[in-house]
Formats: structure tokens, sequence, C-alpha cells
């Protein structure tokens, strides 16, 4: 404690209020603490400190503190500090005079300052020292807005980005140094932004912990006092009002002499155009030639439809882009469909550009995603200086600003935002070229627009499944028809049912349209007659379309009643919890669709003038933007937004009943409704009844005969499933299994957990769950390790959870549920960043994502992934199979659920180097006799042990101790 009150009120004063300049010190600090809660009386147990002054570290200091308590077993492992060391060490106390005058007349520094800055504070006051009055600054927050693009914000993963070397995360002397080099390196790319750009960042105001806004704002006026203004780099260009980065102009593409470049058929050739940090892989080169061989004679060898089967660590990707280099060309491109956007960037960003180093020829590529993934400039413009009730628009305006002079694409994927938790970034996002007008300022400079033209000059077109799905008609028009290669092909035909599947329910409809007419008519800042009353055009055009809305909302009320009246009355209802539902026979719906016709066909011409005048309303308003204050803007674009909104729920429920007998044919609809079968809770819904005939139809028939690739494709070498869910023939394909150069005899462990036998075993029973629970916690007991537990529902997940709540587990274990704690995505990035930690996952888990080296090392399977047999649409598809006189469990159930169990287990080794074990803590795959047939086919050469949870757990230990 301090005794000295002259020395108290001496140190209180010594707060230097300079500017940040190259006279400034920094005080780049990290804390190691017992826990990151400052009111549950958590200590600091490690302090370091670097000084920068003039771009340079000047001192380091670094320090064990004694917390006087016990360290959790956690932080230990997490920091190594362990209690005996820190028993030895000073107290705060005893600690705390030198580190106040040792900060004291700095600016504070932290890698997460609102955590560091204030426990310090909170230490020091408990010792009776005031809170230190300096300024603070955080370095999160700035490489956020600096480096919008990049998926992480540990320091860990910034170290690695700049090259910082950072030998031991989480311990305060290591993380400080980094944070010292980071700061330096930041602080000179403030000084690089443009002046434009770094004066919207002010005016915008972001709001930044502490004083971090203060480092932009010194960096501003320095500009405005500059004696010479700085003027933009070459590789910038100032467009009306905003800087962007400037992309080369699209030149036609001259025919490249690919005849003069010989395709290496030999593995010694490929060594000699591959990179040579590459190794030379047998099954690889099978592939490359597999490839290459279907397509490049079509005159003496017609192209087949090819399947071939890659596992993890073959390197597929090279092995279908070698190929199609020597093949594709601006004219007969080649469309690669991935699975995700994050496989789109990597092709485009990582194997193209390795080949491009080595080939005798350049590979044109480009990726083209949905409009609404790209930024509308005009739209960001106009609302820079609106300000919005959301507290993050403002630092998301500041990371887009940014960002504009870096991005060459403009796809606002760039930034990894949570579009559902950024309410503006729905209103600067694209909706189509039809849209745009000729005459608006960033015309020219559209990123929708320039992407597309690159598309015509583009040998590789890359996009995911959706797209595919969505757009098809856009490859029809080419000719000679391009290539086709589909990249993660278990997801291909799912992708297709779900981007076929609709589910509405009308009243959501005329919702929509009430939206509308009140943008159109309340008193708020959204209404589009105040908004455009000085222009009779306008006003004209806003009246036109208030007619056209109010026939809309008067025809889909006719029509909501019709359908209910022909689908529900008097008709046997199937009764679930929570609702009714009816499954609507083929021929039933064909007369449905007869009998509305008249209504339909109404409603169809209104949604069509409904466009029109949308179109024209939009391009007046560009002719007159000029007329219009920023704040008009918000409200138009949210007036825009809900009509789009209408659209798409017209468009749907249009799609579902105005349609031909061919078309209900190869759909399945079923109706729910609520218990009191209340009119305005009817929701339609309607999925494809057979994919096959919809991927022949459309998709396939725009292109040469596909390519087929993945890691797991087939649930068994007999099965029928994949090739009828694909719509192939399978004695017209070409069908490869590839061999892995894994060795998963020495890198896996895979556990089947015995137990009692229970006449009344249900995987989603209370008693089940329970087990799995307790399973989990023991796994991870014996050795806390990244932990991916995958189950069948986000139900089964819950229940887990609570359970794990319940037992005190995760009171002192970091675990993450879906659906608990937030989206898949979300969990995902959590999961990364916390070591070790369990996340209880369903869905997209079992196929959607990738933890390498020492991010999963435990996987556990607590259900195995059946569908539910009383899902009207799985329903439908059972009908049709047992009128074939198949069994459906066996012909679809059973093959699809082997085929998510081998994608699942292959979540755990991604790489030569990964090492771990699997759980399978489901028995029915020891009690049922199809658990044999399943483990026949999982093609898996991970040794199996069987046996009780305990027998397990030693067998576990003495793996990972092999390992170490």
């Amino acid at each position: 404690m301090i005794k000295d009150s002259k020395l108290l009120i001496k140190l209180f004063k010594m707060r230097l209020v300079n500017k940040m300049n190259s006279k400034t010190t920094y005080a780049v600090v990290d804390i190691e603490t017992t826990g990151t809660d400052i009111a549950a009386d958590n200590r600091a147990i490690q302090f370091s400190c670097c000084l920068v002054s003039n771009n340079q570290i000047t001192e380091t200091y670094v320090v064990d503190i004694n917390p006087q308590c016990v360290v959790p077993n956690r932080i230990v492992q997490l920091t190594g500090l362990t209690n005996e060391r820190l028993q030895h060490a000073k107290t705060f106390d005893q600690l705390a005079a030198k580190l106040y005058a040792l900060l004291s007349g700095t600016v504070f520094v932290a890698h997460n300052v609102n955590f560091d800055f204030p426990f310090l504070n909170a230490e020091f006051q408990r010792v009776g020292y005031p809170e230190l009055q300096i300024e603070a600054i955080d370095t999160v927050t700035l490489s956020q807005i600096l480096l919008p693009t990049l998926s992480s914000y540990r320091l860990q993963d910034l170290s690695t980005y700049f090259n910082i070397r950072h030998d031991h995360p989480h311990t305060a002397d290591s993380d400080a140094l980094a944070t010292a080099k980071l700061l330096i390196i930041l602080l000179g790319q403030i000084k690089e932004l443009p002046a434009i750009t770094l004066r919207q960042i002010v005016t915008i105001n972001p709001p930044l912990p502490q004083d971090t806004l203060k480092v932009f704002l010194e960096a501003n006026e320095a500009n405005q006092k500059a004696v010479h203004q700085q003027s933009l780099p070459e590789y910038l260009e100032f467009v009306s009002g905003l800087v962007l980065r400037r992309r080369p102009n699209i030149e036609p593409v001259p025919e490249q002499p690919k005849t003069l470049a010989q395709y290496p058929k030999t593995k010694k050739a490929k060594a000699k155009i591959l990179p040579k940090q590459l190794e030379s892989r047998l099954e690889q080169n099978k592939m490359m030639n597999l490839i290459y061989r279907n397509y490049a004679d079509p005159k003496a060898h017609p192209a087949k439809i090819m399947v071939v089967e890659a596992p993890t660590g073959i390197g597929k990707s090279l092995g279908y882009c070698l190929p199609f280099a020597y093949l594709a060309t601006a004219k007969k491109p080649v469309v690669i469909s991935t699975a995700t956007t994050y496989l789109q960037f990597q092709l485009q960003n990582q194997t193209i550009p390795m080949l491009n180093e080595e080939l005798p020829f350049k590979i044109n590529s480009v990726i083209l995603k949905g409009t609404r993934h790209y930024i509308d400039l005009d739209k960001f413009r106009n609302l820079l200086f609106v300000p919005d009730n959301s507290h993050q628009t403002p630092f998301i305006k500041a990371q887009i600003l940014v960002w504009l002079t870096k991005t060459t694409t403009g796809d606002l994927d760039e930034l990894h935002l949570n579009v559902e938790q950024t309410p503006f970034v729905w209103k600067i996002q694209h909706t189509g070229v039809n849209w745009l007008d000729p005459n608006e300022p960033f015309y020219q400079d559209d990123f929708l627009r320039y992407n597309l033209k690159r598309a015509e000059t583009a040998d590789f077109i890359i996009v995911n499944h959706s797209y595919l799905i969505r757009n098809w008609q856009q490859f029809k028009k080419t000719t000679p028809k391009p290539y086709l290669l589909i990249d993660e092909t278990q997801q291909f035909a799912e992708t297709a049912i779900k981007n076929n599947q609709v589910k509405l329910n009308p009243l959501s409809l005329i919702t929509s349209i009430n939206k509308i007419l009140a943008n159109l008519n309340q008193s708020h800042e959204a209404n589009i007659r105040e908004i455009v009353a000085n222009n009779a055009i306008l006003s004209n055009l806003a009246d036109q379309l208030e007619t056209r809305l109010n026939a809309a909302k008067a025809l889909t009320h006719a029509l909501i009643s019709a359908l209910f009246d022909q689908l529900i009355k008097g008709k046997k209802l199937h009764q679930n919890a929570a609702f009714f539902e009816r499954l609507i026979p083929i021929n039933e719906m064909k007369k449905v669709t007869r009998a509305n016709s008249k209504l339909i066909q109404q409603l169809r011409s209104v949604n069509d003038q409904t466009d029109r005048l949308l179109v024209k309303l939009n391009q007046e308003i560009d002719h007159n933007a000029d007329s219009f204050i920023n704040q008009d803007f918000l409200g138009i674009y949210t007036f825009f937004e809900n009509n789009h909104d209408f659209n798409d729920q017209l468009r749907q429920l249009l799609e579902m009943v105005d349609t031909d007998d061919q078309s209900i044919e190869q759909h399945v609809t079923w109706i729910t409704i609520n218990h009191a079968k209340d009119v305005n809770s009817l929701t339609i819904n309607q999925g494809i009844l057979k994919p096959k005939d919809y991927l022949n139809a459309y998709i396939y028939s725009a292109f040469e005969p596909a390519t087929f690739t993945g890691a797991t494709i087939f649930s068994s070498k007999r099965s029928q499933f994949i090739y009828d869910l694909l719509g192939i023939d399978r004695q017209e394909a070409i069908v490869k299994r590839l061999k892995s150069d894994f060795n998963p005899s020495e890198q896996a462990r895979l556990y089947l957990v015995t137990s009692q036998a229970d006449p009344k075993f249900a995987t989603n029973s209370d008693a089940y769950l329970q087990r799995v629970a307790e399973n989990i916690e023991a796994i991870y007991e014996k050795g806390p390790r990244q932990t991916l537990v995958l189950f069948n529902s986000l139900n089964a997940i819950e229940r887990t959870y609570r359970l794990m709540q319940e037992s005190g587990f995760t009171a002192t274990h970091f675990v993450l549920a879906q659906g608990v704690h937030g989206t898949a995505t979300k969990i995902s990035k959590q999961f990364i960043h916390h070591e070790p930690a369990i996340l209880l996952g369903a869905n997209t888990f079992w196929q959607g994502v990738d933890f390498p080296h020492h991010l999963l090392e435990n996987l556990i399977i607590a259900q195995l992934p059946f569908d539910t047999p009383v899902d009207p649409y799985n329903h439908a598809l059972y009908s049709i199979e047992r009128s074939k006189n198949k069994n459906p469990f066996y012909s679809l159930t059973l093959p699809k659920a082997t085929l998510r169990l081998r994608q699942g287990m292959g979540r755990l080794l991604r790489t030569k180097d990964d090492y771990g074990t699997v759980f399978v803590l489901d028995p029915r795959l020891l009690t049922k006799q199809y658990g044999k047939t399943i483990l026949a086919n999982l093609r898996n050469d991970i040794p199996v042990v069987k046996g009780e949870i305990n027998e397990c757990l030693e067998d576990m230990v003495k793996f990972f101790e092999s390992k170490t």
C-alpha cells in the first residue's frame, strides 16, 4: 500500500498529454491472469512490457507475480506458469510502485486493451493506487480496420501474417514483444492510408476501445498540416468520393498456343513443371492422366462422365487443375464448382498462382458468385455518412473504406462479416446488373460487371454449387460447350436438393407488401412519398406501384383462401407435436394448379408489372441522385430492400403453384398448419422428388460430360445410391477410386464403445444422452485436446450441453454447442481460437469443416447420421422406392448414413502429419446387423478397438503417449 499521500498525488497527476508522434513512448503490455473475469476476484500472474519510441523497441521488462491463490489447471496448461514457480515470485503490492512508475507518462497499448488495461487498473486500486490516467490504444481493432480481409486477429495469427517471431503464445513476454512489433507495423500502415480515406474514417467516427481513434485523428491532423499534400499512388484512383484499387483493363485474350505446350504424361515430365516443393504423388498422377485422356481427343475417344474418388491428402485440386490447364481456353473454359466459397478462394489464390509460376502459358481465372456477394459502390457512397441504429456500422464502414483500397473483386466475403448480424451490409449488397444504370457514377467501376466481363475471357470459371444450380442458364449459351468439374461431389446433389426446396408462409407475403406500403405512405424516415414529392415522374411511378401492390395483396389473399379450401378443409392431416402436416399427392397438385390458373396468371402479371415499375423507379432515382440528401438514400434503400424481399417470396410462391405437369411430377409438395387450423399459419413446402432428372435436364446438358471428384463419394463398392442421386449411368461412366497415401494405422485409433444392452435404446432418450455427456467428459479429462462431437440433431446437442452444464463441467472447461452459442461459422472460429476446447456440432460439421493438425485430435460420434423417416420429403422418397419393390432403408437411408459417417470421420486426418482418435458412442454399429454393413463399407484402415469406455480410454492414453 502507498502510505505517502504526496507520492500518491504526484503519481495521480503524472499524465502527459502528448500527441502520439515519434516522441511518444508506447508501453506495450501483456498480462497473464488466473481468469478473465475481473469481478470474480481473479489475479495477475505475469506482467510484461515493451517500451516503443520512434518506431523502435527501447526497453523490455517481464516479471512473474504471486497471485496468492491457486492457479487453475487450464491456465497452467495455457501459460506454463505453475503454482510452484509463482510461489517464489513477488506479490502485486510488492511490484505496484515499479509498474506504476514504468507506465506513467506513456501511451498504454495491448492486444485487447479493454481487458488488460481495466484488469491492471483493478489490481492497482486493490493495493491502494489510483487508476492510471494515461491514454490507451488497442492493436486488435487497429488490425481489424487496417487489415480487414484477415480471417483471424489472434496475436499468434497476426504474427504469422507479418512474419513476427512469436515463439511462446500465452506467455506475457512473448506476447508483449510480438504486440510491440505489430504496433510499429500498424502505425506505419496508418501513415500509408490515402488522405481521403483517412479523413473519411475520422468523419464516420468508429467506436474504438479507449483512445484508439486518436491514432487516426492525429494522423489526419498531420496530413492537413502537411505543406505538400499526399498524392494517390498509381495503383489507386479517386472515383466519385471513394478511393478504389485500380483494376487491369479486360482485353480480349488471344487464343493461347497450347498445342505447342505438350501435356506432361509421365511422372518425370510433370516433376519438371510442378513447383519444386511439391512431392510427386502416384495417385495424383493417375488422376491427372485420367482427366486429360478423357477430353483430349474427342474425335477418337468421345468424353464420358467421370467419377474420381480422391482421398484427402493426394492433392486433388492440383490433380484436376493441371490437366484442365492444358484443355481449357477462353472459348471453351472449364467451370469448376466447389462446395464452399473458401474452396473457391483456395483455388484462385493458391493452386492456380502456383501453376502459373511454372506452366509455359498462363491460366486466366475468375471467381463468380451470386449478386449479393458484391458491394454496390453507389449505395455505399450514399450511405457512408448516414448514421443508423447499429453500434457496429461505423466500424464496418471504416473497414470497407480501407478494403476498397485493396480489393479488385468487390467480393464482400473477403471481409468475413457475419451478414445476419450486420444489417448495414444488406443495404450495400448488389442486386444485379439489370438494376444498374449506365449513367450512374460507378457504372464503369462496378465490381459485378467487371467480374462477369472477366468470365468472358477466362480459362477457368470458379463457382460454388449454389451458383451453378441457380445460374446454369448462363453457361447454356456458351459454344462450344464448356467443361465441368464438380469438386466435393458428395455435397453437390444435396445442394441441388436444398436450393430447390421452398418453404413459404403466404401470410409473410402479405406482411412484405404491407411493409412496402408503409414505406410509401406512413410518416417515418423511410417515407418514399415525401422523398419524391418534388418530382412528378417519381410520384407517378409511386402511385402506379401502390396500385399494383394492392392488387397483389388482394390476389394473394384470394389464392391463400383457395389453397386452404382445396388442401386443408375436409382432409385427413398427420398430427405432429407442434403442427398438422399433409403430403399432397401429385395428381391432386395438378388439379389444384389448374383450378387456380386464372388467379395465378393474374398474380404473375402483377408481379411482372411491379418488376418493371421498380426498375423504372430505380433508374429515375439514379438520374436525380443529386436532388436527394444522404439521409434520403437510407429510406430509398430500405424501400428497395423490402421490395426485393417481396419479389423473392412471390417468385417462390409462383414457382410452386404456376407450373406444368412434368415439373409437378419432379417435385414433392406438403403443407403444414397449426393445431387451430388457422389459415394464417398455412405453410407450403416443396422439394425435388427426382434430383437426377432435374440435374440431367438442366445442369449437365449445358456442358461436356462432367468430371466428379471428392474425398468421399461412394457408400460402398456395389451401392447404386450415389449414381441415382447424381443421375449418372453407372455403365457409361468412368469410375476410379484412388488410394490414400496416409498411414491410418499409425495416425489414428477407432474406438467402438460397448455398453449394456438396452431394449428401449434410442439415441434421443434422456438416458442415452446422459451417457454421452459422461463419456465426453471422461474422454476429455484423460487429456484435454481439441475435441469435436458430432450429433444428428440440434435438439440432442442442446440437451447434452445442459447435462454437461448441470454436472459443473462447463464451468471449468470451454464447451461450444451449435445452436446454443451461435451458428456453425461463429463457433468454428471460437473453437479454433480457444485451445483446448470441445465443440458439439451437427449438420455441416459432418462434412463442411477443416480443422487440421492440433486443431482437432479427438473426434466423437455421438449419434449415427441417419435421416428421420417421418420427414415428409423423405416419406415421399421412400414411397418411390417401395413402388420399385425396394426397401428404402437399404437403398436410401443406410448408404446415405454410411457416406455421412465416412465424411464425419474424414474430419480427423487432414494431412500426413495429423493424428488422433475417433470414438463411436452409438452402440448400433455393434448391436445391429446393419452396423456390420456400415463398418465393412467405411474403407477404414484405422485400427479398431472395441470395449467399455474405461478400456478405450486406457488405450487412448497409450496412443497419445506414443506420439509425444
